[in-house]
């Protein structure tokens, strides 16, 4: 058996998706892949395969008291897997579970933040028969939006306010598209860490702040001229950046890049960055190191 997953890139609505937020948010068509094959009925054997074939991470499962544990030292990938049995337990036997060895095969950087967790998580609930979000939040926070990316090959608008989960088939492929880029910043933010760290802080004035996101991500998806565009990306991190009382990265880390805009994407501070270019030179980035630069349209599902 296999099964397979799409990662994501968020574009609009970080940190505050967590709120309710209407995100624009884009599939990716490098994908996840969960292989099944048949191993020790006393068992469950698991083996996580990256993007360059290596093995980073395995394990085998077995039962004791009724309750699962496994063989090697404590790390938050088992539990978090023992989690996702858990959850799976409440609608299978334990004998669904044992006897398999599930095999994830990344077609991505597993540091680039496109989904590792998510997309093997929408595999697994796949496989089981089980609500992919639910599966989702037994182990991991978040909004969903990236379990929503996972079976689509269009973009979505994504909020998930008040615990109503709703999605959104949209059109998103501006006219300079040719001009926007997605950059890997050649390091992985810790998601829960972000998440964390952004419900820590109060404001009284969310709501006020989410229909202004809300705002510009509509504007952002019927966007026709790249200057606009740009203002939009400005407006954007202006906001986000008050919010979590961070400063945007262009301002830290590529104040001198004078040939278009730059915004953050998911946490900030890692994983890859929306930048327009308006001669379509690119070298000021790889210059510094950055070799990972995607035309978005290469990367993500546009329509």
């Amino acid at each position: 058996m296999r099964f397979s997953s799409n990662g994501k890139i968020l574009l609009s609505g970080e940190y505050l998706v967590l709120d309710g937020a209407d995100s624009l948010a884009l599939p990716s068509k490098l994908t996840q892949e969960l292989i099944l094959r048949k191993c020790d009925d006393q068992i469950i054997e698991w083996q996580s395969i990256d993007n360059d074939d290596n093995i980073w991470y395995e394990e085998k499962f077995y039962i004791q008291k009724n309750k699962f544990v496994y063989r090697g030292k404590k790390n938050k990938i088992s539990e978090k897997l023992i989690l996702l049995f858990e959850h799976i337990l409440k609608t299978k036997k334990y004998k669904d579970l044992l006897g398999n060895k599930f095999i994830t095969k990344l077609n991505f950087g597993r540091e680039w933040g496109l989904g590792t967790s998510s997309t093997f998580v929408n595999n697994l609930a796949k496989w089981a028969d089980v609500d992919p979000y639910q599966l989702l939040f037994s182990a991991f926070n978040g909004s969903g939006y990236d379990i929503a990316c996972c079976d689509v090959n269009y973009p979505i608008i994504f909020n998930n306010y008040d615990n109503n989960i709703n999605v959104e088939k949209t059109r998103f492929n501006p006219p300079f598209v040719d001009s926007l880029y997605l950059i890997y910043l050649e390091k992985k933010q810790n998601t829960y860490k972000s998440i964390k760290n952004y419900k820590s802080k109060k404001n009284t004035n969310k709501l006020k702040i989410i229909e202004k996101i809300n705002a510009i991500t509509n504007s952002l998806i019927n966007c026709k001229d790249l200057y606009e565009f740009e203002n939009l990306m400005e407006k954007h991190e202006s906001i986000v950046s008050s919010l979590i009382g961070i400063e945007s990265i262009q301002q830290t880390a590529f104040k001198d890049y004078k040939n278009g805009k730059i915004k953050s994407l998911g946490a900030w501070g890692g994983d890859f960055i929306l930048v327009t270019s308006n001669n379509n030179d690119l070298s000021y980035f790889r210059n510094k190191g950055l070799k990972l630069v995607f035309p978005l349209k290469d990367l993500v599902y546009l329509d």
